[in-house]
Formats: C-alpha cells, structure tokens, sequence
C-alpha cells in the first residue's frame, strides 16, 4: 500500500495549493471496520492549473502507469475531465483504513471498537489554505446502519456537502454483530414500578385484614 499513500499524498499536497477543486467520494466501510472500499475523483481547475504552471495531464499519466505497474495495490485509476476541471478517479479495494487516515494526516479517520464505528473528518487545512473555493461531496456507507450523523442520511449511507464554511463531519454506526447494551435504567425503573405496586398490595391487604377482623365485646 505504500504507492496508494504515495498517490494520496501527492493528491494531498496539490490541494492543498489549488485555488478551485472538486472532491467526490463515495466509500463503503467493510464489516469489520478494517477497510474501505468506493470511487474517489479528485478534480482540480484546469485555469488554475495553467495559471501556476501545473501539468495536470502530466500528474494523471503519472498516476495511471504507477498504478498500472502494480496491479496488486487494489487501486485503478482513470482520468476525468469535463474541460473546466481535470483530474483522477481512483476506484479502492478494501484499502485499510489506518492508510487512509495516515495519507489524509489525520483529516479522515475511521475507528471502531467492539460496538461502534466512528467516522470523523476536519477539511480544516484545506479551508485555510489562500483558495478562491473548494467543494467536496463525501457519502460513506456503514455495514449495519447508522445511529448518528451530521449530515444527510438515506439508509445506511451519510452523505456530506463540505466548503470551506462547513469543512467538517461525523458519524457513527454499530459494529456488525454488536450486542446492544443492557437497558439497566429500563430494568430499575420496572423494579421500583413493581417493588411500590407490591408495597401497596400489602398494605391494602393489612388494612382489610384489620378492618374484617371481629370486634371483641366485654
């Protein structure tokens, strides 16, 4: 996995001096947290690109034969360009996800335990950098649902629409085959609800034993 980090990082570094660019992201997290899977394009501003002596052709060609070289990496890449904007797609292959978080420093980062999936992101360093605007559209699907999100959600799937005013996100989802935690205050409140309705059977009892019981005469 050392080329994809590589490749990441050169990604990375373009960003991070590109005026105007474009991220869309589409990953799917595996059931045992341990990697992703998905399609993500990177398109930068072919105006920009001329502007500041970029050879976007140049680092798309590069990036193809690298990959082409080493069909093991589980990595594919194509070339996108729409004529405003060129770039890369990069389709993954169950690329861990430790990588992806060391390629990002940190922006993304997918953990897990034994019950939860966390996924937290911070675009902070791209929404500081001296950009004219950057957008980026990232959905992440979990294995088995999600219990909370800051962003749009459809089944299993949170999508994010990210710029520079609104550069972070969150979610979390259960770990596939987790066991739901024991409801203790369901458990004590039904305990006290029966414990008073007992104590007040009783003492209902007492009192008609009382009230039943013969009245002695001299």
């Amino acid at each position: 996995m050392k080329l994809l980090l590589r490749l990441l990082l050169t990604l990375a570094s373009l960003l991070l001096l590109a005026g105007c660019f474009r991220v869309e992201g589409d990953l799917t997290i595996a059931p045992d947290a341990a990697t992703v899977s998905g399609e993500v394009t990177v398109v930068v501003s072919r105006a920009w690109a001329q502007e500041n002596g970029e050879d976007l052709d140049a680092m798309v060609s590069g990036i193809e034969s690298d990959l082409a070289a080493a069909p093991d990496q589980g990595v594919t890449a194509e070339p996108y360009d729409d004529g405003e904007y060129a770039g890369v797609r990069l389709t993954l292959t169950e690329t861990p996800v430790d990588r992806l978080e060391a390629a990002t420093s940190g922006a993304l980062s997918i953990t897990s335990d034994d019950q939860e999936i966390a996924v937290v992101a911070g675009l902070g360093s791209l929404a500081e950098a001296d950009a004219d605007g950057w957008e980026t559209d990232l959905s992440i699907t979990f294995p088995d649902g999600v219990t909370r999100h800051d962003g749009e959600r459809e089944g299993s799937t949170v999508t994010w629409h990210l710029n520079a005013e609104d550069s972070a996100l969150r979610a979390t989802g259960p770990m596939p085959g987790a066991r739901a935690p024991f409801p203790w205050v369901t458990v004590s409140a039904g305990l006290v609800l029966v414990s008073g309705v007992s104590f007040a059977l009783i003492q209902w009892r007492q009192r008609r034993q009382r009230g039943s019981a013969p009245v002695e005469r001299d």
